[in-house]
């Protein structure tokens, strides 16, 4: 049996307290805290069935406190196991959460509430995981229903002549034997409908709108948006050595580890390929579009390295 009221019951209550604070700013904490204790039981109920019920109520009850009016100022932050994050511009919020099934792979939803400048108003797009039915992921542009579903933890504005993209990284459950970790491209059409997905990555290895790394569910994989070291190639050789020289530049960038096969005579495997920490791979905008970058100095420059300490060396005496 549920824990907590079921959906009708809270929409209810839901309506009457609105109806009560008519003409005032909302107190939205409330429906965070009943928003938080479905989404604990979601994600614990001991059955896919319960589960899923579970959440259908959590996201009824959002998308009826999300079209409320100052909505979008609250920041949700009291409700666990659930994205929340705003474009810098202030221009939308998305929300992301997932749900855990039986078979140990995990169903993905979300929200995108943007403002329209028409209707002067925010308004609010339901994302359905379309994932699994992709025919070629890494090429197809989705929007609201074929979504490429992932929980996002960070936004990267880049600005062009004729639009903003938004670049959100994200992190997909996925099945039993890997994990994955998504670089996607956002941006909106001119009645604000959003499309997923866009031809951004120059000199990548693979032609891709999305970038998607699958790997082994053991291990951890690092994907951030940090300032870091490059090398670039001056095309001027070294009169000693003959080699190429290289000048050391600066920017903040798309940076993340290499990922190979935890075995040479596995192969491509997804479930047996392991992030090599000692090797970054990376990307920068460069006139709109992000440039892929081979090798990338996985030092943070704007991070202190410790003090070293020097220790008197101590000696066996007989």
């Amino acid at each position: 049996m549920k824990k907590v009221a079921p959906f009708l019951l809270l929409l209810w209550m839901a309506t009457a307290l609105f109806g009560q604070r008519k003409g005032k700013d909302y107190d939205f904490e409330y429906w965070a805290d009943s928003l938080d204790r479905l989404r604990v039981e979601s994600m614990t109920a001991s059955t896919e069935v319960e589960r899923l019920s579970l959440n259908e109520d959590f996201t009824n009850l959002l998308e009826f406190t999300l079209n409320e009016n100052n909505s979008f100022r609250y920041g949700w932050d009291s409700v666990k196991n659930f994205s929340v994050l705003a474009s810098p511009d202030k221009l939308f919020k998305i929300f992301t959460w997932f749900v855990p099934k039986d078979d140990f792979t995990v169903e993905n939803f979300g929200f995108i509430q943007v403002y329209n400048e028409g209707r002067k108003k925010y308004v609010l797009y339901p994302l359905f995981d379309r994932r699994v039915t992709m025919d070629y992921p890494k090429t197809a542009i989705g929007n609201q229903n074929k979504w490429y579903g992932a929980v996002y933890y960070n936004i990267i504005p880049m600005k062009t002549k004729t639009r903003t993209y938004y670049t959100l990284l994200g992190w997909n459950g996925n099945d039993m034997f890997t994990n994955q970790k998504v670089i996607e491209v956002l941006y909106f059409k001119q009645d604000m409908s959003p499309v997923f997905g866009a031809n951004i990555f120059k000199k990548y290895p693979e032609k891709a709108y999305r970038i998607i790394f699958e790997y082994s569910k053991n291990s951890v994989f690092s994907l951030k948006y940090e300032n870091h070291n490059y090398r670039v190639g001056t095309g001027k050789r070294d009169p000693k050595t003959h080699t190429v020289t290289y000048e050391t530049h600066n920017a903040d960038m798309i940076i993340f580890d290499d990922i190979a096969p935890l075995d040479d005579f596995i192969g491509g495997i997804s479930s047996f390929m392991v992030p090599e920490s000692s090797v970054n791979h990376g990307f920068i905008q460069d006139n709109g579009k992000w440039l892929y970058l081979e090798s990338v100095d996985g030092r943070n420059p704007d991070k202190e390295m410790p003090a070293r300490k020097v220790r008197s060396r101590e000696y066996y005496t007989p």
